[in-house]
């Protein structure tokens, strides 16, 4: 918790001390002039630096409420956890000293779609605003949200008529925030071409024909979005062609009209070796044989792994193994590469966790004689070994035998952990 506290000393002639014929006549009274600022205790910052945060000069009024709306400047900006000040009034003026206690966490800024200086020039204009500005900013305080006006008055000096905005970036997994991430609004920035440093000839081709493709092209830049795309299109095309370690640095964005806000986005690529297909090995699997596992994958020993097709393909075994029961098998591709060889090795462990079993079949929506004749086609028992392709393989059933014209059918499995058991719902609706 950030505090704050004052303590004041005013320097008097105590009663009853012999005075002079002057002091007898008047006793000089105390200056609240500021004639020394003095900062202690921030290990990040100039005292100097934090004396001009204060807004306080010399020559100011120095009593306590300006002291206090200058401490009060200090812990708005969030940059430290524990303010107190002091100061000292005799008739030549008022002493203040600050003692400041540095905030412990700082987070980063991300800029999504600033192309109009570089992040070093971004960087040093916003410091030049904000004095203790330090390239990160704290979670408490008005700093992360006062470089939004900052930024917007930066796109003011450079004409572009766009409003800035902050979002906290947020883990999607621990919820933790990881920085801050500064967006521009009300402009329009379209990308028009996508280059890849450090790409090969052939892999050049291969990605610009993606690049097209993708959602990049013609829509406005944001460095997210990119990232995004980067990962889901453009490394695909790497691991399909067994470069498996290919990876993309942070892309950048140069302006190319500064009356369109047309941008050139470069992602540069690192693609690593190309790995052949050495052998891929199973373990942890009993539902299914080896033979059976191995002939529902494609990749051949000898050439490019495709990890994309192989991945998609596990993907597919898996959904196999609920036909047996197994509703959470999860199967783990390890892949062991040899840059001495560019070869590799796929091991593959089945998790095929417990085997499930049939519990109950409603069907909601329907009359009672409807529900009757529904569950005599119904053959799968409770206790049976339960089959996820069955559900939809009855309603296709059932469709042949009953008309269900104008009737919209939607079923849902629900898994009991506990007793290992699968229920079925159908939902019947007009």
């Amino acid at each position: 918790m950030l505090k704050r506290v004052a303590f004041g000393l005013a320097l008097l002639l105590l009663p009853g001390l012999p005075q002079t014929e002057a002091q007898s006549k008047a006793v000089a009274k105390n200056s609240t002039k500021l004639t020394q600022l003095r900062v202690i205790g921030s290990e990040r910052f100039q005292p100097e630096v934090v004396a001009a945060a204060t807004g306080l000069k010399l020559g100011d009024d120095a009593s306590d409420g300006p002291l206090k709306q200058a401490a009060d400047r200090l812990a708005a900006s969030g940059m430290f956890s524990d303010i107190t000040y002091s100061y000292v009034s005799s008739p030549k003026g008022t002493r203040a000293e600050f003692h400041v206690v540095d905030a412990d966490q700082l987070f980063p800024l991300f800029f999504d779609n600033f192309v109009w200086l570089s992040r070093t020039d971004l960087l040093k204009e916003l410091q030049k605003r904000e004095p203790l500005f330090v390239g990160k900013v704290p979670y408490a305080g008005e700093m992360f949200e006062r470089l939004s006006e900052d930024l917007t008055g930066i796109l003011a000096s450079l004409q572009v008529s766009g409003t800035a905005r902050v979002m906290p970036r947020v883990s999607p997994t621990s919820k933790e925030i990881l920085g801050f991430t500064y967006s521009v609004q009300g402009v329009t920035i379209p990308v028009v071409r996508v280059e890849f440093p450090g790409s090969s000839a052939d892999m050049t081709l291969v990605l610009q024909k993606a690049a097209v493709g993708s959602s990049l092209m013609q829509n406005n830049y944001s460095e997210r979005a990119v990232i995004g795309v980067a990962g889901l299109d453009f490394l695909a095309q790497y691991h399909m062609r067994g470069y498996l370690k290919a990876a993309c640095d942070d892309p950048t964005a140069e302006l190319q009209d500064r009356t369109l806000n047309l941008v050139a986005v470069r992602l540069p690529v690192h693609e690593g070796l190309r790995y052949n297909l050495t052998a891929i090995q199973w373990s942890g699997n009993k539902a299914f044989s080896l033979d059976d596992l191995t002939k529902a994958l494609k990749d051949e020993p000898g050439k490019p792994l495709n990890q994309v097709q192989l991945e998609e393909e596990l993907g597919g075994i898996s959904k196999v193994y609920g036909t047996r029961g197994y509703m959470e098998a999860r199967l783990d591709p390890k892949y062991n590469c040899d840059d001495a060889s560019q070869s590799v090795v796929v091991a593959i462990q089945a998790n095929e966790g417990a085997q499930y079993h049939m519990g109950n079949v409603e069907f909601r929506g329907l009359s009672e004689n409807a529900v009757a004749s529904l569950r005599k086609l119904w053959k799968l028992h409770p206790g049976d070994p339960y089959d996820s392709s069955y559900p939809g393989l009855f309603l296709s059933g059932a469709a042949r035998q009953f008309d269900f014209k104008g009737v919209h059918v939607q079923y849902s499995p629900s898994l009991h952990r506990d007793t290992k058991t699968v229920d079925v719902t159908f939902q019947f609706s007009r």
